[in-house]
């Protein structure tokens, strides 16, 4: 497997972490996580309810993300191994297949920060249902703009050197038990991400989001097309 020098080298860097991230919420992200159809909003007294609750989880969202880049030593269909320099660490399931076209990899945690959900949680106890969907929408929105920081980062790179990032994948997802999230974790030990993991696998603070973003020649990386055409959760939100 042939290494591209600029990418090389990001493998010798340590994990790195971002925080400048725009602060304008994605508001149709937002409707997108609350169900409602592309064409479709709210009217009324809901869609100012709404939108003030946007406003108010935006000013307490504090959304950084923390990756770093490994090369890829081996892959099959149901493993992928990755070169660390403390060895290697093979992830299990079908991302093997689905990150066919990476020669590096890039593992990421990204987070809304913890007052969205800890807002969310009150308000629940509160019996206030709708600002507490609307809340926990935005941190989902918010972890994802994080997480879209990283993508843009390693854009950049791979961009002048003729390689693309695939989509993100992430552990429960595209074959994948969610127990992998132990081995991507393992990737960070002494580092803060600002998240933690809990021993059923789950994340705190819960708008967090991880994954692995594959690294890879632009057009095998195209050719491959998107790992949502060949699952069988059709009617997942994720799907793209």
């Amino acid at each position: 497997m042939a290494l591209v020098p600029r990418l090389d080298r990001l493998t010798a860097l340590p994990a790195k972490t971002i925080t400048d991230i725009s602060p304008v919420v994605d508001v149709d992200e937002v409707f997108r996580y609350l169900g409602y159809p592309a064409d479709k909003r709210p009217a009324g007294p809901v869609m100012r309810e709404t939108e003030k609750w946007i406003a108010q989880s935006a000013l307490l969202a504090q959304p950084r993300a923390t990756y770093a880049v490994f090369s890829v030593a081996d892959k099959s269909k149901q493993d992928l191994t990755l070169q660390t320099c403390n060895g290697k660490v093979v992830f299990h399931g079908a991302i093997g297949e689905f990150l066919g076209a990476a020669e590096y990899v890039a593992v990421f945690v990204a987070t809304a920060g913890p007052r969205i959900p800890m807002l969310a949680s009150d308000l629940i106890q509160r019996g206030e249902d709708l600002p507490a969907m609307v809340v926990n929408a935005v941190g989902a929105e918010r972890a994802e703009a994080a997480e879209a920081a990283v993508i843009h980062e390693l854009r950049q790179v791979c961009d002048s050197v003729g390689y693309a990032p695939t989509l993100p994948y992430s552990p429960g997802y595209c074959g994948m038990k969610l127990t992998e999230q132990r081995t991507l974790f393992s990737l960070f030990e002494n580092v803060d991400t600002g998240v933690t993991l809990t021993d059923s696998c789950l994340m705190q603070p819960l708008k967090s989001i991880s994954g692995l973003i594959g690294l890879g020649p632009a057009e095998e990386v195209l050719s491959s097309g998107s790992p949502c055409d060949r699952c069988e959760l059709y009617h997942c939100a994720m799907r793209r």
